[in-house]
């Protein structure tokens, strides 16, 4: 693989309805609790993808949404949708329903989840879809394997990244312990201290498949995705700079409700218990503006896809 630095930037669209099953508000269960349905889902569409959308042409770089495909039942998200595609942006695939259990599922249950969604993007959007992103970013030998098998060509689940994935395990005991258990699973630690640049996986039957993991920055293991950028602020992003400067690969994973705005959009106060969802808009566009200028200035930006392209030959 070439040395020069590169980068990507993508988005999971994950809706509203998702955040109450992190946080154990809806039992674990797809319902969502407190909004209209219809909302549960669009508003990740119509104001955070929206934005990203905003904020690619400004930056003048070209990214990967990942998609969860039974979405696409809500006319506002194929109309936005239709947008991303227009504007030459990867579409990639987070799997049917986003069940974060999906790496425990049976075979049969994982090439419905996964096999489905990507015919139905690939319906929906006119284009191949040749990556995959799994819910809660957990995988497993069967679910690559369900993957690869699939029409695959790369994965970008993989995080490895301790202070996140401890963080995370945390969150699931205390909810545990408070009676109202997360829909969310613990990655493996095999995991935590993984490649941090891309490679090639092999799935139990002897399938390829292209691993590009999420951003960490190089030697601290720190994250580098929008809800840590958000967290940390501008102190953490100027901290953050010069590592990732002269990092040769840098995989930055935003979430579509990391431009929203809480007040604005009418998003419920209960899914203010991450500290970067109680960040107003304001503050957040300018870091994500400095965060992706500055990563096409130091980098090559291409889609996951590209890059997964370009290795292959």
């Amino acid at each position: 693989m070439s040395e020069r630095l590169r980068a990507a930037v993508n988005v999971d669209v994950d809706g509203l309805y998702l955040y109450d099953r992190i946080h154990g508000h809806a039992g674990g269960s797809g319902n969502s609790t407190g909004f209209d349905p219809a909302t549960a889902v669009a508003t990740a569409w119509t104001r955070g993808v929206v934005r990203f959308l905003d904020l690619f042409e400004r930056c003048g770089v070209k990214g990967t949404f990942f998609v969860v495909a039974q979405d696409l039942a809500n006319p506002d998200v194929v109309a936005v949708l239709n947008e991303c595609v227009r504007a030459g942006h990867e579409i990639g695939n987070h799997s049917m329903t986003h069940p974060y259990d999906l790496s425990r599922l049976s075979a049969v249950e994982i090439a419905s989840e996964v096999g489905d969604a990507r015919k139905a993007l690939q319906d929906a959007t006119g284009q191949a879809v040749v990556g995959f992103r799994a819910p809660g970013y957990v995988l497993s030998p069967a679910l690559l394997e369900g993957v690869a098998e699939a029409g695959h060509v790369y994965d970008s689940s993989r995080f490895p990244c301790p202070p996140y994935q401890g963080a995370k395990a945390a969150v699931i005991g205390l909810y545990r312990a408070l009676g109202r258990p997360s829909g969310s699973i613990p990655e493996s630690p095999a995991v935590w201290l993984g490649e941090r640049r891309p490679y090639v996986e092999r799935t139990p039957s002897g399938r390829a498949l292209l691993e590009l993991p999420i951003g960490v920055l190089p030697g601290v293991r720190m994250p580098f995705i929008g809800t840590s950028l958000i967290a940390l602020g501008e102190i953490g992003w100027q901290l953050s700079r010069p590592l990732l400067a002269r990092s040769r690969w840098v995989n930055f994973e935003c979430h579509a409700i990391d431009l929203t705005d809480h007040e604005a959009d009418q998003i419920p106060t209960r899914l203010r218990t991450q500290p970067d969802q109680r960040v107003p808009l304001s503050q957040k566009w300018p870091l994500f503006v400095r965060a992706v200028e500055s990563l096409a200035r130091t980098h090559e930006v291409q889609t996951l896809g590209q890059w997964a392209e370009q290795d292959a030959q």
